[in-house]
């Protein structure tokens, strides 16, 4: 009984807390009780159904917590790993599949393509203002430099032109003042529209891919089970930043990142996981086992020791005796 009031105080510690003690001295008792009221009631050859209930009744929770303080013990590092590598596994999934849906914008499509057309021009430009056979900005030059302005919709500040034949360092120094002047422009433009909003969003969950990448980094720096309750925050936060920006018909929705999975310990979680998923059936059993017998050995000790004709010394029938406890011959 000692043992099992040892177990279940291990096994009821998480769930009871400061009334832990008292609620195992109180199980222990009534075991214990009954098992000598068993005992007592089958010398005396009386009925012990209700003795026997009680015993059922307070064995089932002393049981219950036994099974947990075992079975936590024996399955809590397995149990971790693999409830946290299959919640990275969802929190990886949402996160890639917003991503996908952000990039995928119309206005994330037209940035891009706007930027790659700028650049191109720009190079366009270089190429033909450097060209050492025709150093300077010509008619071509002016011809890339009125498609750069179509494209970002909007004149590039009035910089003197460096003319036919100038030296190098004279074109490099103007190309450079209007490179910069229309990636300035782009910017401003990009800034009207939701791109550098997306473009952060993105970045964020770039950054959580990156953070929250395995089992094993979660499990050695960022407290186990315990990231469980900051991915599905995280989570959560970008899917609504997301919807804000996606369109209604392309809203996304994230799975659900529950913070109490693999919370043994606790009896609830313990019996979900032990007979529920069962990932192990080979611990539960034995859980299963070490927890009942320290309970249930008493109980078969008083039908096994006590009863009429059990513990009594055996006396023969025909022996008579008298008030001195000497035997009585003849009479």
């Amino acid at each position: 009984m000692s043992i099992s009031g040892y177990l279940s105080y291990g096994g009821l510690l998480r769930t009871a807390e400061e009334v832990t003690l008292p609620l195992v001295v109180l199980l222990m008792a009534f075991v214990l009780v009954m098992d000598a009221t068993i005992s007592y009631f089958r010398a005396q050859e009386r009925r012990f159904y209700l003795p026997l209930f009680i015993w059922v009744v307070a064995a089932f929770f002393s049981i219950a917590s036994n099974f947990n303080f075992l079975y936590s013990n024996f399955m809590r590092d397995d149990v971790t790993e693999s409830t946290v590598t299959e919640q990275i596994g969802v929190f990886r999934d949402n996160l890639v599949a917003t991503r996908t849906a952000l990039d995928g914008m119309e206005t994330m499509e037209w940035a891009r393509k706007l930027e790659a057309d700028l650049q191109v021009e720009l190079k366009n430009l270089y190429e033909q203002i450097s060209d050492p056979l025709r150093p300077g900005c010509g008619q071509r030059c002016r011809g890339h430099m009125e498609e750069i302005e179509r494209l970002l919709g909007s004149s590039i500040t009035n910089l003197a032109l460096p003319a036919p034949g100038a030296d190098a360092d004279t074109v490099n120094n103007w190309y450079t003042r209007y490179k910069d002047a229309a990636n300035d422009i782009l910017r401003l433009t990009l800034e009207t529209t939701e791109t550098p909003a997306v473009e952060a969003l993105i970045r964020r969950i770039d950054s959580a891919l990156l953070e929250y990448d395995n089992t094993e980094r979660i499990l050695l720096t960022k407290g186990g089970l315990d990231a469980l309750g900051v991915m599905s925050a995280i989570s959560s936060d970008i899917e609504r930043a997301a919807n804000a920006l996606l369109p209604e018909d392309d809203s996304v929705s994230h799975q659900n990142i529950d913070p109490t999975l693999g919370r043994l310990g606790e009896i609830v979680y313990a019996f979900q996981n032990g007979f529920g998923e069962m990932p192990n059936p080979l611990a539960t059993g034995v859980s299963l086992i070490l927890a009942s017998v320290v309970d249930v050995l008493p109980l078969l000790l008083s039908f096994a020791l006590f009863g009429r004709g059990r513990l009594e010394r055996a006396v023969k029938p025909a022996t008579v005796r008298g008030a001195g406890k000497r035997r009585v011959i003849g009479g």
